[in-house]
């Protein structure tokens, strides 16, 4: 192939997958949306990648409110010593989980989550 052609697919998420060699692009930052794995072997090899992109919703499913496994794969990394993750975005997380099992009335779990919350100074 030439040199402007693709010889794979980019690494888009399983809802994609069929769409063909289409780079999705954010609307908010401009940056491709890739697949969850993608990310996690970045993080493999750049300890300090960026874990916004990973833990985007939209990286996992097509639904951007369902933060379930985001949430729980933010746990095992903070497990595995990765924190730079902004307090913001830690926030944004708990909160939205929080409110995605509030709302099929989970609040029992809800609560759970939210004392997950970042400390505040």
């Amino acid at each position: 192939t030439s040199e402007s052609e693709k010889y794979a697919c980019c690494p888009l998420p399983p809802y994609l997958e069929d769409s063909g060699c289409v780079v999705e692009e954010d609307d908010n930052t401009g940056r491709p949306l890739r697949d969850v794995c993608f990310h996690l072997l970045k993080l493999y090899s750049d300890r300090h990648y960026d874990l916004d992109q990973l833990l985007d919703p939209r990286s996992i499913t097509s639904d951007p409110l369902d933060c379930r496994l985001s949430w729980h794969l933010w746990e095992v990394l903070r497990a595995l010593n990765y924190t730079h993750l902004s307090q913001q975005s830690q926030g944004v997380l708990n909160t939205s989980y929080a409110a995605q099992l509030e709302s099929e009335g989970l609040w029992e779990w809800a609560v759970f989550i939210l004392l997950h919350e970042p400390k505040t100074q």
